[in-house]
């Protein structure tokens, strides 16, 4: 049987051989932009709502974390309006790249679906979820000089003086504003709302006396409370609140059906790579996991959550009915 030349089997050997290193290379080649590193430079957090706000204040301790876990700066932005339509409507129609994404609360995702007759944007649609990433309750609190020392007290004098006691908000359709009205629904009294243009503002507006009370995250409406002049009556939640443990909640106090929470996540662009989703949610997780941010939100009375991003979504769904049923309580539908 004749036999190659040895040059030839070594020609052979070694076009086999470069043949597999090409293939290699080549898959390498395929399989480098789905590896490529993200992200290669800043990410833009929009947050819809005013600085000095729950969303403002756990937003920006959350991006300098983010940013030190992705190695990029995360730039928090402000952009403000109609109950955070305005900020929710510039990530949805931004490029799907993962370099801008935004907070969404339980008013962007459950609340204006039922408040507006026409939204700017499509959250179903023109969003996609990344983190459902923790809530905070809201409080009941009376400026002291209203007399009142109990929410039994303030529903009296609400039905003594209907439509003259006020009470301020971050807006209309925000938690702050919805928590009033199903106080209003469930108690049978009448309120004066005063929509301000952000929970910042009304809650200094409280402590001016200008409104009688608000509904505001306990986060937001905490450092006023030492001021003297504000009174908290009652916690929002189905359970009181550990950093307020003498609040009861509405619930104990005759309204069994009363739960206000505001919940929130953050969104990106549908058409956003669901790998670029992934890292991002990573490292939410990551830095609410830590103690130094678990130890800050702990301050905050914000309660943490690490979730999958489809988490936000359905926790959406959920609540969608049960604000829909207070907004046409109140008669707010197509507002």
């Amino acid at each position: 049987m004749s036999k190659k030349p040895l040059s030839a089997a070594v020609d052979l050997r070694l076009a086999r051989g470069l043949s597999r290193l090409g293939a290699a290379v080549l898959s390498l080649g395929i399989a480098l932009p789905a590896l490529a590193a993200y992200p290669e430079k800043p990410i833009t957090l929009i947050v819809p709502f005013n600085t000095g706000t729950t969303p403002d204040i756990v937003s920006r301790l959350l991006a300098d974390a983010m940013g030190r876990e992705l190695g990029q700066t995360v730039v928090v932005i402000n952009k403000v309006g109609a109950s955070g339509l305005v900020g929710t409507q510039a990530v949805a129609t931004a490029a799907p790249d993962g370099y801008t994404i935004a907070y969404a609360n339980v008013a962007t995702m459950a609340i204006n679906q039922s408040l507006y007759k026409k939204l700017p944007y499509d959250a179903d649609r023109q969003l996609v979820p990344i983190a459902l990433t923790g809530s905070v309750q809201n409080v009941l609190v009376v400026r002291k000089e209203l007399g009142v020392k109990s929410v039994a007290e303030l529903v009296a004098l609400a039905r003594k003086q209907p439509g003259k006691l006020t009470v301020g908000s971050g807006g209309k359709g925000t938690t702050g504003h919805l928590s009033a009205e199903m106080l209003k629904s469930m108690a049978g009294i009448d309120l004066l709302h005063v929509p301000y243009k952000g929970g910042a503002e009304a809650d200094l507006a409280l402590v001016r006396g200008e409104v009688d009370m608000v509904f505001e995250n306990i986060t937001s409406i905490k450092p006023h409370l030492a001021s003297g002049k504000l009174l908290p009556l009652a916690v929002t939640g189905v359970q009181r609140d550990r950093r307020m443990p003498e609040l009861a909640t509405m619930a104990e106090l005759g309204f069994p059906r009363y739960h206000a929470v505001a919940w929130n996540g953050y969104v990106a662009p549908v058409g956003t790579e669901a790998a670029r989703i992934a890292v991002l949610n990573k490292a939410f997780n990551k830095v609410l996991g830590t103690p130094e941010i678990a130890s800050r939100l702990e301050t905050m009375a914000y309660e943490p959550t690490q979730s999958k991003p489809a988490a936000l979504f359905e926790l959406a769904v959920k609540e969608r009915p049960v604000w829909a049923e207070v907004i046409r309580a109140a008669g707010l539908e197509n507002d």
